[in-house]
């Protein structure tokens, strides 16, 4: 129970700087007086921001998994797929989790400046959905679910 607590306190931090990323992103890209490689360089913040908050966004849904249900799972999609299976989240949101492994390979395998900003415009929307799951699978939810 103590792994998974520190797993949820964890994404909550990530999730939290993501947001930030966020943020100073959309500053760099509204204000005209931001030179190139500074929106450069916090574009490239929110992506690895957003990879890390993907990574333990799964690894904690498969630690719930397998400690609430005794479930194991053992890859993103597959986490992903359970969720929706037992309930936990409805099919837009497995489809937009989904989504968000695929913008996570996109940006893990090859770099290319085009599929960086556009990785970088969609993680608004992949924030607002991991905002969602995080709800829902609060630590405070497991042990509601283990009581």
């Amino acid at each position: 129970m103590e792994k998974l607590k520190n797993k949820y306190i964890n994404l909550v931090k990530i999730h939290e700087a993501l947001a930030i990323a966020i943020e100073r992103y959309r500053e760099a890209v509204i204000e005209k007086n931001v030179d190139h490689e500074t929106k450069e360089e916090r574009r490239d913040s929110l992506i690895k921001r957003f990879e890390l908050t993907y990574d333990l966004l799964w690894k904690y849904l498969r630690e719930y998994i397998t400690t609430v249900e005794g479930i194991t799972v053992d890859s993103p999609r597959k986490v992903f797929q359970q969720c929706l299976v037992l309930g936990f989240i409805n099919s837009t949101e497995t489809e937009e989790l989904i989504n968000l492994i695929e913008d996570r390979n996109l940006t893990t395998h090859v770099y290319d400046v085009d599929l960086a900003n556009k990785v970088a415009n969609d993680i608004q929307k992949h924030y607002n959905v991991i905002t969602e799951v995080i709800k829902k699978f609060s630590f405070d939810a497991v042990k509601n679910n283990l009581t």
